[in-house]
C-alpha cells in the first residue's frame, strides 16, 4: 500500500510538471517569435495580440503591456481602425478584471476614433455594447440600458450571430440591475434561443448560467440551482476558469439566500481560489466579503476574520496610491497618443492638399482651403473640449457613486454587526443546553430568515414599506427573546400608505431602532417599551421611533464610565449614507432627535423622527 501511494504521488507530480512545461513551452514559443520579429509593423501587432490572448486565458494581468505596445505601433502606422479595435479589446480585459474606470477611458477613445474615420456599423455596435457593460459596472444602469436597447435595435438589420446573443445577455443583466427581473429573464431567453438557432453551444451554456443567476434573484432557487449545475460540466471540461468561478459564486449565493450558509461555503471557496489564480481583484474582493458574512453567521470567527482581512487588503489594493499613479500614467500616455494622432492627421492632410493644388496660383482657392482648414480645426478642438468636459463630469459622478456603494456596504455590516450575531447564536446555544429544542429551532429559523432578508435586500436601492416592517418585526422578535420578554414594542401604520407599492431607501429605519435598543433600553432593567409609527405627510413618509429608555445623556455617561472610547459604527455608517442619499436631491431625508422628560424634568426616553421622500414602485 505504501509503495502504491508513492507511485501515485510521483505520477501526479510528473503530470503537473508536464502540463506546466507544455504551457511554458507554448509561451516560450510565442515570445521567441516576437523577439525574432523586432520590426514595428502589422505582423508584430498580430503577434502581440496572440500573446495577449494567451495571457487573457491564463493570467489576465500580464496581457495589458502587449496590447499597449500594439496600440502604439498601430498609431505609428496610421492604422486608426486597428487602434480602435485594440482599445476596444483592452476595454474587454479591464471589464474582466473589474477595472471600470480604465475601461471607460479606452472605450470612449475607441468611439471617438470610429466617429472620425466613419467605421462600419457592425464595429460601432460592438463598441457601444461594451460601453453599455462599462456603465453597468459603474452602477449607471439607466445609461447602460439606453445604450444596449439602441444596440439591439441596430443589430436587427444584421444577420444573427454570436454578437447578437451578447447584446441580449447584456440587456438582461442591465434589466436585472434595475430590479426588473421579468424583463431580464425575457431578454436572456431570447439570447439563448438565438445561440441555439445558430449552433453556438458555448454561448448557449453561458446563457444558461445567466438565467440561473436571474432565477436566483427572483427567488426561484430550485430552478436557479438546476440551471447553474447544468452549465458546470461544460466549463470544467473546457477549462473555462472565469465562467467556472462565476458559476460557483452564484451557486453559493443561491444557498445563502435560502439560509443554507454552511452549504454555500465550499462553493464560495472554490470561486475564490479561481479568482485569486486568474488575478480578478474585483470578484476576489466581493467573494471574501461574502465569506466574511457567511462565516460570521455560522459562528466561525477565525475564518470570518481571515476573510475580512483578505477583503480589506484587496480593497486597499484596488484603491492604492500605486494604482492611482498607474492610472495617471495611462492617462498621460493616452493624451500623448491623441496629440500624436492629430499631428499625423494634420501632416497627411497638408501633404494631400499640396499634391492636389501644387502649381495652382488661384488666390481664391488658397483662401477657401485656409478657411476649410481653420473651421475644421476649430470644430475638432471644440469636440475634444466637449469630450474632456463629459469625461471630467463622469469621473466626478462615478466617485460619488463609489462612495455610495462603500456606504451601502458599511450600512449592511452595521446591520449585521458581530455583537448581534454572536448574541443570537449564544441564545440558540443556551436553548440547546437547556434541552429546549422547539425554542432553539424556532429562534434559529427566525435568525436565518432575518439574515436571508438582509442579504436579499442589501443589493437593492429601495425597499417597500411592507418588506421594511417585516424585517424590523423579525429583528425585534429576536431582541425580545434576548431581553427575556422584558421588551415590548408596537407598530402603527397609517392606513393611507399603500405599503406594497410605496418604497423607501433600503434599511433606512433599522439603525435607529437598533440604536434605541442598544443605548436607551439596554440600560433599563424592566418595562422596556419601543414604539414605531409610520404616517404619510404629503409626498413623504414620517417615521417616529420612540423609546422609554434612560435617555441620551445617561447612556453617554454609562458609556464613558465603561471606558468604551469609540463612536458607534452603525451611527457613523448611517450618517455617511444619508449624506450620499441626499447629495444633489431637492427632497432630502431628514432626521430629528428629541430628548423626552417627565413632569420633574427627569429623562424618560428618546424620540427620533425620520422624514423620508417616498418612491412609488
Amino acid at each position: 500500500m505504501k509503495n502504491l501511494c508513492l507511485v501515485l504521488v510521483t505520477f501526479l507530480l510528473i503530470f503537473q510538471f508536464t502540463v506546466g512545461f507544455a504551457q511554458d513551452a507554448k509561451l516560450d514559443s510565442l515570445e521567441k517569435v516576437l523577439k525574432n520579429h523586432p520590426n514595428r509593423d502589422s505582423l508584430r501587432i498580430n503577434e502581440l495580440r496572440v500573446i495577449a490572448d494567451y495571457h487573457f486565458l491564463k493570467n489576465i494581468d500580464k496581457a495589458e503591456p502587449f496590447l499597449r505596445e500594439a496600440i502604439i505601433i498601430a498609431t505609428e502606422l496610421g492604422n486608426y481602425n486597428q487602434v480602435s479595435e485594440l482599445k476596444t479589446e483592452l476595454t474587454r480585459h479591464y471589464v474582466s478584471r473589474g477595472l471600470f474606470k480604465e475601461g471607460l477611458e479606452e472605450i470612449l477613445a475607441a468611439i471617438d476614433i470610429q466617429d472620425s474615420i466613419q467605421a462600419p456599423t457592425k464595429e460601432k455596435i460592438n463598441t457601444l455594447n461594451i460601453l453599455s457593460t462599462v456603465y453597468r459596472g459603474y452602477g449607471n444602469n439607466e445609461k447602460s440600458l439606453e445604450i444596449i436597447l439602441e444596440v439591439i435595435e441596430l443589430s436587427k438589420n444584421l444577420p444573427s450571430d454570436v454578437s447578437q446573443v451578447h447584446y441580449y445577455m447584456n440587456a438582461g443583466q442591465t434589466f436585472a440591475q434595475l430590479n426588473d427581473v421579468k424583463k431580464a429573464i425575457e431578454y436572456s431567453l431570447m439570447g439563448k434561443e438565438i445561440a441555439k438557432k445558430i449552433g453556438e453551444k458555448r454561448i448557449e451554456i453561458i446563457m444558461t448560467s445567466v438565467l440561473g443567476d436571474l432565477y436566483k434573484n427572483n427567488g426561484e432557487y430550485d430552478k436557479a440551482k438546476s440551471m447553474l449545475n447544468a452549465s458546470l460540466p461544460y466549463y470544467i471540461e473546457n477549462k473555462e476558469e472565469r465562467n467556472l468561478a462565476s458559476t460557483y459564486r452564484l451557486l453559493a449565493e443561491n444557498e445563502s439566500l435560502q439560509g443554507n450558509h454552511k452549504a454555500s461555503i465550499p462553493n464560495y471557496e472554490k470561486a475564490l481560489e479561481i479568482f485569486d489564480k486568474t488575478g480578478n481583484l474585483y470578484w476576489a474582493k466581493t467573494t471574501n466579503q461574502n465569506l466574511y458574512i457567511t462565516y460570521s453567521i455560522v459562528g466561525d470567527k477565525e475564518n470570518a476574520d481571515l476573510a475580512n482581512k483578505r477583503y480589506e487588503k484587496l480593497k486597499d489594493s484596488l484603491d492604492s496610491k500605486e494604482r492611482k499613479g498607474l492610472i495617471a500614467e495611462m492617462e498621460t500616455k493616452f493624451e500623448t497618443e491623441k496629440v500624436t494622432k492629430e499631428k499625423e492627421i494634420a501632416e497627411l492632410q497638408s501633404t494631400k492638399n499640396k499634391n492636389l493644388f501644387i502649381g495652382s496660383a488661384i488666390i481664391g482657392g488658397l483662401i477657401l482651403l485656409s478657411s476649410l482648414l481653420y473651421f475644421g480645426r476649430a470644430k475638432a478642438t471644440k469636440k475634444a473640449q466637449l469630450v474632456a468636459v463629459e469625461l471630467k463630469e463622469t469621473q466626478k459622478r462615478l466617485a460619488i457613486e463609489k462612495q455610495y456603494r462603500d456606504s451601502e456596504l458599511k450600512a449592511l455590516k452595521a446591520q449585521m454587526n458581530p455583537h448581534f450575531i454572536f448574541n443570537a447564536l449564544n441564545s440558540i446555544q443556551e436553548y440547546i443546553v437547556l434541552n429546549e429544542k422547539n425554542l432553539a429551532s424556532d429562534y434559529l429559523g427566525k435568525f436565518a430568515d432575518l439574515m436571508r432578508k438582509y442579504l436579499y435586500h442589501s443589493g437593492k436601492g429601495s425597499i417597500s414599506i411592507q418588506d421594511e416592517v417585516a424585517c424590523l418585526e423579525t429583528y425585534l422578535e429576536l431582541e425580545k427573546v434576548r431581553f427575556e420578554d422584558t421588551l415590548n414594542y408596537s407598530f402603527t401604520l397609517d392606513g393611507a400608505i399603500p405599503v406594497e407599492t410605496t418604497h423607501i431607501p433600503t434599511m433606512i429605519i433599522q439603525p435607529y431602532v437598533e440604536n434605541a435598543i442598544k443605548h436607551g433600553l439596554l440600560h433599563k432593567k424592566k418595562d422596556r417599551y419601543l414604539s414605531i409609527v409610520l404616517v404619510q405627510e404629503g409626498k413623504h413618509i414620517k417615521c417616529t421611533i420612540e423609546d422609554n429608555g434612560v435617555g441620551r445623556a445617561k447612556a453617554k455617561a454609562l458609556q464613558e464610565n465603561s471606558k468604551r472610547d469609540h463612536k458607534s459604527f452603525a451611527t457613523k455608517a448611517t450618517q455617511d449614507r444619508l449624506s450620499l442619499l441626499n447629495f444633489g436631491k431637492n427632497q432630502k431625508i431628514g432626521v430629528a432627535t428629541i430628548d423626552l422628560y417627565d413632569d420633574k424634568s427627569l429623562p424618560k426616553g428618546t424620540r427620533v423622527i425620520v422624514t423620508i421622500p417616498q418612491i412609488k414602485a
